[in-house]
């Protein structure tokens, strides 16, 4: 096929024409990546041409970067080792720090899930004290503060291909089919950006750690939006 292909290029050359361009398939349609990083929450992912150059350098043990370090899939190749290098830093640092990705647990007794955020830390100790152990170059650990969430609104939420039009972004999953009593039997993470869900009703589901950050963040914004509506209508009724 590339001997084809530089026959081609020769001969529109020699007739004076221009060689025509390559054609680019996406062979995940259009827009795949940015699916990828709304619904699964991978937030690097890289384009990388099927060239059977790379396969055959790899076979001969010479990378493709090294041969052809000049190229524009080579550069594709260091950005990728990039971004793995600075995810890793940032596990690190994450760990270094107490911290890390949110551990979630289901209280059947409360049928409520409890989420334990390493973003989610509360100081157990006085803001004097803090500072005398400051400059002490002494603290104390911070404790960890649990939100919580009804498991039918992270089930509700979900956004796997039978919930959410892959190409489109539609919703499909209808959210009053889904009952209040649906409960997790097993979760598990995966890796350190998502979590694994096997659902009582038979659905399993995948959710980015970020997506559940994002419910509870607009949970809580919910929350005080109706307490302050609910601050303004007693000032109403008292000034009345």
């Amino acid at each position: 096929q590339q001997q084809q292909q530089q026959q081609q290029t020769t001969a529109a050359k020699a007739s004076g024409k221009q060689p025509k361009q390559k054609e680019q398939i996406r062979i995940f349609g259009p827009g795949h990546k940015r699916r990828l990083s709304e619904q699964w929450g991978i937030e690097h992912s890289y384009s990388v041409p099927l060239l059977g150059k790379i396969a055959q350098n790899g076979d001969s043990g010479t990378p493709f970067v090294v041969s052809h370090p000049d190229s524009p899939q080579a550069d594709i190749y260091r950005q990728l080792a990039k971004s793995v290098v600075e995810e890793v830093a940032k596990i690190k640092e994450a760990k270094a720090q107490g911290g890390g990705r949110p551990v979630v647990k289901y209280d059947s007794g409360k049928h409520v899930l409890e989420i334990f955020d390493p973003k989610f830390v509360v100081s157990s100790i006085s803001e004097e004290k803090e500072e005398a152990d400051t400059e002490a170059g002494t603290s104390e650990n911070a404790t960890q503060e649990s939100k919580t969430m009804a498991p039918a609104d992270l089930r509700r939420a979900c956004r796997c291909a039978a919930c959410v039009e892959e190409m489109t972004g539609k919703q499909l999953l209808d959210p009053a089919s889904i009952p209040d009593s649906v409960m997790p039997l097993t979760m598990n993470p995966t890796g350190n950006y998502a979590l694994s869900v096997d659902w009582s009703d038979g659905h399993r589901s995948l959710y980015p750690y970020r997506q559940i950050r994002s419910l509870l963040e607009a949970k809580r914004e919910g929350n005080e939006e109706s307490s302050s509506k609910d601050e303004a209508s007693v000032k109403e009724e008292v000034s009345v």
